[in-house]
């Protein structure tokens, strides 16, 4: 907290995670147990998760099976369709911040990003995820769960190609892709994946919010059926 440039924000962060001490019941949510502020510091008592987070299976060579994937990214859905209800977006998803358990259990961690203005944006490189940010996000607009769905096809992207669909050498430039230019159709840069990966993920990925799916429910059922499309026979 007492970092002069970031120090306010850490500040925020660590304040929006504490508040939701007890608050947040899903079984795809780190439960956030207690917490307790003080002046210069402070902890925030957590589940423990036994297992790692998903950056790992970003690489390519150590990319899961994409029926796996599809599972974790129906789950999250189920679980920011909760959050919202709740009155929460996250505003932080990435692949750091989603803990895989046992098999394709997945629970999503790290509520406490404070929502940045326009001008804060680009310090966001050193302290956040500029390349998980829905366009919105990044020009300082108003969020709804739009922006979250947007992130999470950024994760689910990443975790079946092994890419972001956006990288640049600044984050200006960085900025001017993720709210001007489409990705790579994901299939082109990972040939085994089904066809209709393509559409779902550029629907989620919209530059804007009214272009992705209408609801939580809409995305998680597309990325349902796909998987279980793709499953072998007799397994469910």
């Amino acid at each position: 907290f007492r970092d002069p440039e970031f120090g306010a924000v850490y500040r925020q962060q660590f304040l929006n995670e504490a508040s939701l001490a007890g608050k947040l019941r899903h079984p795809h949510i780190v439960a956030i147990l207690d917490a307790v502020m003080q002046e210069h510091s402070g902890y925030i008592a957590m589940e423990y998760v036994q297992g790692h987070d998903l950056v790992r299976h970003t690489r390519p060579g150590h990319l899961l099976p994409v029926a796996d994937v599809l599972q974790m990214g129906f789950k999250c859905c189920g679980a920011l369709e909760y959050a919202f209800k709740e009155g929460i977006v996250h505003r932080d998803l990435k692949p750091a911040n989603l803990m895989l358990a046992q098999g394709s259990d997945v629970k999503i961690s790290d509520f406490g990003a404070a929502y940045l203005r326009k001008s804060q944006a680009v310090q966001t490189a050193e302290m956040g995820s500029p390349y998980y940010m829905s366009p919105e996000q990044l020009q300082g607009q108003d969020l709804t769960f739009h922006s979250d769905m947007y992130s999470l096809g950024v994760v689910l992207y990443e975790l079946l190609t092994g890419q972001r669909p956006f990288t640049a050498d600044s984050m200006d430039a960085l900025m001017k892709k993720i709210t001007e230019q489409q990705p790579a159709p994901p299939t082109k840069l990972r040939a085994d994946l089904p066809k209709e990966i393509d559409a779902i993920l550029f629907r989620a990925l919209a530059k804007k919010p009214e272009q992705r799916y209408k609801t939580w429910h809409d995305f998680s059922i597309e990325l349902s059926t796909l998987g279980n499309k793709i499953l072998p026979a007799g397994v469910i």
